[in-house]
């Protein structure tokens, strides 16, 4: 069980909570599963854990363009894995959207579940526009939880990214519009 973390949004099974030093072992383990890591933005890199320590201890300071968020399992309190948004841009209202679960929390509708919440902070607290994602073709499970949220396939870069076991696969562009914001 967790220590008391400060939760930012609470969802059916899952929540949104402010990430720690505490969660250093659990994101230098998970980030760095070969299954995890190679559909991420930078495949095939390996984070340390003096980087991982600075990362989280410059949230909130130097990340001032981007929201990152411990996703907690609600029955156990235990942290399943990390969403954010980078590159946020409260002049054109937009952002992207990122996230990974342990291999364990896979298959369980968490990603779902966290990309809603995530997309609700965005919308209507950050009041963005626009959210933008980007999936490598052959996570299809990542695209399933994508179009789920009402998110669209807006484009795609052709054979532009390396996935071990996949060889050079497209990178698939995905885009959600705040239908509430005024434009």
């Amino acid at each position: 069980m967790e220590n008391q973390r400060l939760l930012v949004l609470a969802g059916e099974r899952i929540s949104l909570g402010i990430l720690s030093e505490a969660d250093v072992p659990f994101l230098l383990k998970t980030i760095n599963d070969p299954e995890v890591n190679r559909y991420l933005s930078n495949p095939g890199r390996i984070i340390y854990e003096h980087e991982e320590i600075e990362w989280v201890r410059n949230l909130g300071q130097k990340e001032h363009d981007n929201r990152h968020f411990a996703i907690m399992e609600n029955s156990s309190g235990n942290i399943a894995g990390v969403i954010g948004v980078r590159g946020i841009n409260l002049s054109n209202g937009s952002g992207v959207l990122g996230y990974f679960l342990a291999r364990e929390y896979w298959g369980k509708g968490y990603s779902t579940e966290a990309v809603s919440l995530s997309v609700r902070f965005c919308f209507e607290t950050l009041n963005l526009r626009k959210l933008n994602s980007a999936v490598f073709e052959p996570n299809t499970a990542s695209m399933r939880v994508l179009v789920k949220n009402g998110f669209k396939e807006c484009g795609r870069y052709h054979k532009h990214s390396f996935v071990r076991g996949h060889g050079f696969v497209d990178e698939v562009l995905f885009e959600k519009f705040n239908e509430n914001h005024a434009s």
